[in-house]
């Protein structure tokens, strides 16, 4: 039988497949860009990047914030003959790259808002009514159709499809009733995802407050400099010597400090021994305070294994009495009140230096106050790591559901 791998207990129909071509029809859309939006009118409109970026398996017009057509724009969309209903459905026709190529969402909760559908997407509408409203945003969303989109996707730097690739998609529905359940389930789910993201976001928010609570109010009494016993810049071998590379010693990137934040674990690279000899990158001992300097400046990390770095991170061994953790929480102060916007120099890329870096001014509290806040941030920390991986748990939770709940 053609069943999915998960389902609802009470159902045992066999799935069935649809054409698209007889039970889709294909509204036109525009071609307005960013410039020809803006923030209120009469006439909302979906672009195919906020697609992409912001929204999810269902469009709820009740909840997102949609751009709205601009009075004077060079298309005259007054005069529409039609407007987006519940259950239509919007591609995003091009992408980059193969995972954003033919994302959809369906709207829901359109009431008495006019909405058009933009740049880069494809307007369908269900006009069997083969489709329980709510089931289409996850249906074509799950790993089974984006495999299936990529493979007749075209294009070498911009992918896209077409209405015609819609419409030869495979497509295998149960039940309306099976529809309506699977529906509810998800959206439960998703409800649940996006309350635990609230959660997480607030505690950002207050995470940031209390930074600048903290450290606000205290005026700086030591430059960096006056705290170290060494701090040097990284290096990195010659690329062009395949021998300075895939070694043992890991060679930590941005990317390593963006994904693993303020521990390192690990590194994606590696380097050699020879690579590095023959470069002035260095070994850093374990708990060395990494900070970025070039273009995602003002990053902030500490090592748990010995590693060397590239000359874009500035690498800090502070005095014994100082607690590092302090330092970290400190500079991440700094960061989040934009203080490094003004220290670093322009051109093609904006960067800080070592120099720069030395002479940053801070407040350094006695050893008592340094442990008291950085316990107090390592608990605000933790607490936003629980939730994290909650949301983490979730969002793998509700992929590993589209691969088996649908076929």
């Amino acid at each position: 039988m053609v069943v999915p791998k998960l389902r609802f207990k009470e159902f045992k129909n066999e799935w069935k497949q649809i054409n698209l071509s007889n039970t889709f029809t294909f509204y036109s859309t525009n071609s307005l860009s960013r410039a020809d939006l803006v923030e209120s009118g009469s006439i909302k409109n979906i672009h195919y990047g906020d697609i992409h970026q912001r929204f999810h398996n269902l469009l709820d017009i009740d909840v997102e914030s949609l751009p709205y057509i601009k009075s004077n724009s060079k298309i005259n969309i007054d005069n529409c003959k039609t407007y987006c209903q519940d259950g239509d459905l919007i591609f995003a026709d091009a992408s980059e790259d193969y995972d954003g190529i033919g994302k959809a969402v369906e709207i829901m909760n359109i009431g008495n808002n006019k909405v058009v559908s933009g740049l880069h997407t494809i307007w369908a509408r269900d006009i069997n009514n083969i489709m329980s409203n709510g089931f289409k945003g996850y249906l074509f969303n799950t790993p089974i159709i984006h495999n299936q989109i990529r493979i007749l996707a075209n294009g070498f730097k911009v992918y896209g499809i077409s209405k015609n690739n819609i419409c030869d998609l495979d497509v295998k529905v149960p039940s309306k009733s099976e529809q309506e359940k699977i529906a509810h389930f998800l959206s439960l789910l998703d409800k649940k995802i996006k309350l635990q993201q609230k959660k997480f976001e607030a505690l950002k928010i207050y995470k940031i407050g209390l930074l600048y609570k903290t450290f606000s109010k205290h005026s700086t009494n030591y430059k960096i400099k006056d705290l170290l016993t060494f701090g040097k810049s990284g290096g990195t071998p010659k690329s062009t010597n395949i021998s300075y590379y895939n070694g043992n010693i890991p060679f930590l990137s941005i990317t390593d400090m963006t994904s693993q934040g303020k521990y390192i674990n690990y590194t994606e690279k590696h380097i050699s021994d020879i690579g590095l000899k023959n470069s002035s990158a260095w070994l850093l001992p374990v708990n060395t305070l990494i900070l970025s300097m070039y273009a995602s400046y003002g990053l902030v990390s500490i090592n748990k294994i010995e590693l060397s770095t590239s000359q874009a991170m500035f690498n800090m061994i502070f005095k014994e009495n100082i607690n590092i953790e302090y330092i970290y929480y400190y500079l991440n102060y700094l960061k989040e009140t934009h203080f490094y916007d003004e220290l670093v120099s322009t051109g093609t890329q904006s960067n800080l230096n070592a120099d720069k870096v030395k002479n940053i001014s801070i407040y350094l509290p006695n050893q008592t106050e340094q442990y008291r806040i950085s316990n107090l941030f390592n608990l605000l920390d933790k607490k936003m790591e629980l939730h994290q991986n909650i949301l983490n748990s979730l969002i793998i939770l509700k992929k590993s559901l589209l691969q088996q709940m649908f076929i």
